[in-house]
């Protein structure tokens, strides 16, 4: 999820809320989800931030037709980047000339002081994806949704594509948009197959489109706790499937 501030680093931000049209954005997501997919895998799993755990717990609102109930479970894994002792901070004073020379030489590992690294961030996202969300997915069942922030979201991404660190701001994520991945077990097409980013046609059916200002960036700016549109979610889903071995 993006959160959009203007001058100032955001990072987690664990305490901003959803603004009216973040939770229109959210109920949106809900009922495209329940349309696309007749089941889910339970639980759903959420970061701890505030605008995350209301996001899924909106979109689980709005579903129908899913049968029977679908939990909910938040986990610290899936926050977004920590940016330490800069969250909160003016953007000008945190990203200096030296700053942004050490971020352009080395952009995998450097991390704000008191911070983590993109490193970090896609080493705990690929950790919870292999270790927790994988193991608990059947063949042919329902799809996994994970609702998480934008940069968790780019950084696992940048593992599954094995892209350059470079790139990973590159990526956009707005707002509720989908992103879907299936896992392949065997056979000369296994491993991770992205099927779909940043999908936002729900927003765009809803009356409810708009892209991240110039200049603003998921995960690195601040936002002002009133404009929590920026604290909607993406959901990222992943399914096991099978291939032959041809």
């Amino acid at each position: 999820m993006n959160l959009q501030t203007k001058g100032f680093v955001g990072g987690q931000s664990n305490l901003s809320p959803l603004t009216e049209r973040g939770k229109q954005q959210a109920a949106a997501l809900g009922r495209h989800m329940s349309r696309q997919h007749p089941a889910l895998h339970s639980p759903v799993y959420c970061s701890t931030a505030v605008r995350a755990e209301d996001t899924a717990r909106i979109m689980l609102q709005q579903a129908q037709g899913w049968p029977g109930p679908v939990q909910l479970q938040a986990s610290e894994v899936l926050l977004e980047l920590s940016q330490g002792q800069w969250e909160g901070q003016p953007r000008s004073q945190c990203y200096t000339a030296e700053a942004l020379e050490r971020i352009a030489a080395d952009p995998f590992t450097f991390a704000a002081p008191g911070g983590e690294s993109q490193q970090e961030l896609e080493a705990r996202m690929c950790a919870f994806v292999h270790r927790q969300l994988l193991p608990s997915l059947q063949y042919g069942g329902p799809p996994a949704v994970v609702v998480t922030h934008g940069l968790a979201i780019k950084c696992f991404l940048r593992s599954v594509l094995g892209s350059s660190p470079a790139m990973t701001w590159k990526i956009a994520t707005d707002n509720t948009s989908v992103t879907e991945l299936a896992w392949v077990q065997s056979g000369p097409a296994a491993g991770w197959h992205l099927h779909r980013l940043n999908d936002t046609a729900h927003l765009l059916l809803a009356g409810l489109t708009g892209q991240l200002q110039e200049g603003q960036h998921g995960g690195s700016q601040p936002t002002e706790a009133a404009t929590a549109a920026a604290a909607a979610a993406a959901a990222a889903a992943a399914a096991k499937q099978k291939v032959s071995e041809d």
